[in-house]
């Protein structure tokens, strides 16, 4: 008796399609705490500047900062800048990335058997798109900055002199 109340094959069509408002809510109101939870993100972690000694890793927050940190550096050095911004939950994943996975592993299952699947309409890629972006906020939000607009920077002598007077001036 129970494998029947859960084969979703029994269900008519009336009772499933009976959902879809429940599930049009339910996809709004997680869109809508979704967006509160990325501006209050994006707010907290306005865009700044960030330095390095590679184009791959910024961990310095001014250049004066990077030059303490990387005592080697000698005027004419290249070093690079970039803007820190907030990674949004759309940057990790989106509907559509699954909606591809989905159609290249059934074909890759069943071969032309699988073709148009999944075909999925709007709405329901929006309903997906809320899933996943409230499953993100709620169970791994990115909790680390992209870095973008990265340029190449050579240091001077008038850097390093701020640099090492932000030195003397922190020791006094």
């Amino acid at each position: 008796m129970l494998a029947e109340n859960l084969n979703p094959a029994a269900q008519a069509g009336e009772d499933q399609a009976s959902l879809a408002p429940e599930f049009a809510a339910r996809a709004a109101h997680l869109t809508a705490a979704v967006a509160g939870v990325a501006a209050a993100r994006a707010e907290s972690q306005a865009s700044t500047e960030c330095w390095s000694t590679s184009p791959e890793r910024f961990e310095a927050e001014s250049l004066s900062n990077l030059v303490i940190a990387n005592d080697w550096l000698r005027a004419g050095d290249i070093v690079y800048v970039g803007t820190k911004r907030a990674v949004t939950l759309a940057d990790v994943i989106d509907a559509q990335d699954i909606i591809l996975i989905m159609s290249q592993r059934s074909t890759k299952l069943a071969g032309e058997g699988a073709d148009g699947y999944p075909g999925v309409t709007e709405k329901q890629k929006q309903i997906l798109e809320a899933a996943l972006r409230g499953w993100i906020a709620l169970c791994c939000p990115p909790d680390f900055l992209g870095v973008e607009n990265i340029r190449r920077y050579s240091i001077t002598d008038l850097d390093l002199d701020v640099a090492a007077r932000a030195v003397i001036g922190g020791a006094q």
